[in-house]
């Protein structure tokens, strides 16, 4: 049934730029990370508990986003052609949802592959969908700060997840396998308050554009060349991006503490900081999109993340860990929901499903190899090694985002083209 908004041919905006849908999704990523993070943060430590290098942990997570990405322009193609959104998000949460709780009972690192694939699969069926139900709602001038807004409220959820885990883990007289496996438990009750939301509040909006949609084939060919270019510049750069679990790890492996607490804690308060820092960069970033353009709030995060990576690579004292996750922070909020909003700039209106997941299919599909490599470096050469490479696909990303990213070049390589 057609919202009120959606009858009148206009938007109804709660604040600029956030409509309902934009808000009742923000919540329903709120409480699904509330859950996912609950996970996260211990999830490399158990897996080193039950026997993973941080090669295996490396290609764990890479194989999982890996697979799920196949899904996300299938679904998102799928959301186009039957011009409908809340199937896909309600199959796809409800299945994130359901496989939670049996990592509890996960006894080996191939156990937790196999149920972090499925997993991801619910994240594959639903995130194209979700953005571009995203888009729908909301007007081209408010795109930034829409996207932006949700990932400050997925991030909020990502700082409330840790806190929670925090009182298990210090009321524990030793972190074992059973604390971890408690935490899993656990982490089902708000995930599954998320689905119960999607269900009874989010209205579906067809979707916007012109045409009817045909072959998968065809309609990828119709995305046109600006959203391919930008895909390489996605592709070159996520191959580079170090995962969170490599911070996670470094701080661990090198003992940090903080004060009198154990660095199991020491590693989720550090992860907290950078959830903070998130949801904090969020918004204004997204807004600054709006504002200045989409291309120079990409290449400054890009920048950040090549100096975070250079700070993670001699993060040998409390003090530079803490910096890097910080800048993790800024470079994760000035970048996820911008490079969002750069897709559907840049896609047909029709076309927005599809072009979202394509976008989350590439940056997904090299996760695997990135992962490995990244683990590869750690293990064989150690955590420096690891991050120098992530800097420099950073450096390699930001230098073709310059010189063939869609939109106007800085004004600055205007200059330089104007020398003879």
């Amino acid at each position: 049934m057609a919202s009120a908004d959606q009858g009148s041919g206009k938007k109804k905006a709660i604040l600029t730029g956030i409509t309902t849908n934009v808000l009742v999704l923000g919540i329903v990523s709120l409480l699904t990370d509330v859950s996912s993070e609950m996970i996260y943060p211990i999830l490399p430590m158990f897996l080193g508990a039950i026997g993973a290098s941080a090669l295996v942990i490396g290609f764990i997570e890479g194989a999982a986003e890996t697979t799920a990405s196949l899904l996300k322009v299938v679904s998102g193609w799928y959301s186009d052609r039957f011009k409908k959104r809340k199937p896909f998000i309600t199959a796809g949460y409800g299945t994130s949802t359901l496989v939670k709780p049996l990592l509890a009972l996960a006894a080996s690192p191939w156990q937790v592959l196999g149920l972090r694939i499925v997993e991801r699969v619910g994240k594959g069926v639903r995130s194209a969908p979700r953005d571009a139900l995203i888009a729908d709602s909301v007007d081209k001038e408010h795109r930034g700060i829409a996207f932006g807004f949700h990932k400050s409220m997925d991030s909020t959820g990502a700082v409330i997840g840790p806190i929670l885990v925090l009182p298990i883990l210090l009321s524990a007289a030793a972190v074992t396998e059973d604390t971890y496996r408690t935490v899993f438990l656990l982490s089902t009750i708000p995930a599954l308050l998320a689905v119960l939301v999607i269900i009874f509040f989010v209205r579906d909006k067809e979707a916007s554009g012109e045409g009817q949609i045909g072959k998968f084939s065809r309609e990828l060919r119709q995305l046109g060349r600006p959203f391919y270019l930008l895909l390489v510049i996605v592709i070159v750069f996520y191959l580079g991006e170090v995962s969170y679990v490599f911070f996670i790890l470094r701080a661990y492996d090198a003992g940090l503490t903080l004060g009198s607490l154990d660095k199991e804690v020491s590693a989720v308060v550090l992860y907290i900081l950078y959830n903070v820092i998130f949801v904090i960069v969020a918004m204004p970033a997204g807004k600054l999109s709006d504002m200045l353009g989409r291309k120079p709030v990409i290449a400054l995060s890009f920048s950040i993340f090549a100096i975070t990576c250079l700070t993670m690579a001699f993060a040998e004292t409390l003090m530079l860990a803490a910096l890097g996750f910080a800048l993790f922070g800024v470079y994760k909020g000035s970048s996820e929901g911008v490079l969002k909003a750069y897709v559907v700039d840049v896609a047909p209106g029709n076309l927005r499903g599809t072009a979202l997941g394509g976008f989350h299919t590439a940056m997904g599909l090299v996760m695997l190899p990135g992962g490995i490599i990244a683990g590869l470096l750690y293990d064989t050469y150690g955590p420096p090694t690891a991050f120098a490479f992530g800097a420099v696909m950073a450096g390699l990303a930001l230098f073709l985002l310059l010189v063939i990213g869609p939109g106007r070049k800085p004004k600055v390589l205007d200059r330089v083209a104007d020398i003879p």
